[in-house]
């Protein structure tokens, strides 16, 4: 969808003129059906906008709270607290809320953005390599979905992937670094947990 997107666009204005606005949508929408037909589009975007932040307010507090139920957090105790009238984890609502003000404070829409894409395509490319690694260690798994023509098709996710992470980390190497710190900074918690767990399970 997306690339049937970026063409529709290439094909009403060029490369240089897209780059050169924040509103590619809008401008193709008042080229191809005037002006009115643009405060459409954007009130569109909009309202799609409104309703996929409404959709992570309500599941990303929940994230912290589902894994404070298992015990997968320090402090799990406080995170797993609801409210007694609305039952919402407003602890792990309040540790969102820190976390997205901070974030803010850290650079504009387009620093967040470019922070976010290339640490999600880290996880992408790994997720791509796991298929691979998942057929050769367990070859007799039940499998209720399986990758169309494959291998090519993870091959050239992988490359895709690949590409993407290493030319960010070679056009922009401090802001990656940057990134991939910020990413790592979940990693002693993790361990910890890990640590802990791994402890009851040999004293039980």
């Amino acid at each position: 969808v997306y690339l049937l997107i970026n063409i529709a666009f290439l094909l009403v204005m060029s490369a240089t003129a897209l780059a050169g606005t924040d509103t590619p949508a809008s401008e193709v929408a008042t080229i191809l059906f005037g002006t009115m037909g643009g405060k459409l589009v954007s009130i569109g975007i909009l309202i799609s906008v409104f309703g996929t932040i409404n959709g992570y307010i309500m599941t990303r507090m929940r994230i912290p709270y589902a894994m404070a139920l298992v015990n997968k957090l320090p402090f799990s105790k406080w995170f797993a607290t609801l409210s007694n009238k609305s039952r919402i984890p407003y602890n792990s609502g309040i540790f969102i809320l820190l976390i997205s003000v901070i974030m803010m404070l850290v650079g504009g829409f387009n620093t967040l953005t470019d922070m976010l894409v290339f640490v999600i395509w880290i996880f992408y490319t790994m997720t791509f390599l796991a298929v691979f690694i998942l057929r050769k260690r367990e070859p007799d798994l039940i499998r209720p979905y399986k990758v169309p023509l494959y291998p090519f098709i993870p091959i050239t996710s992988l490359i895709g992937g690949a590409f993407i992470v290493l030319n960010t980390l070679f056009t922009q190497p401090l802001l990656t670094l940057c990134r991939i710190g910020l990413t790592g900074l979940g990693l002693p918690i993790y361990f910890k947990m890990r640590h802990k767990h791994t402890n009851v399970k040999v004293g039980n």
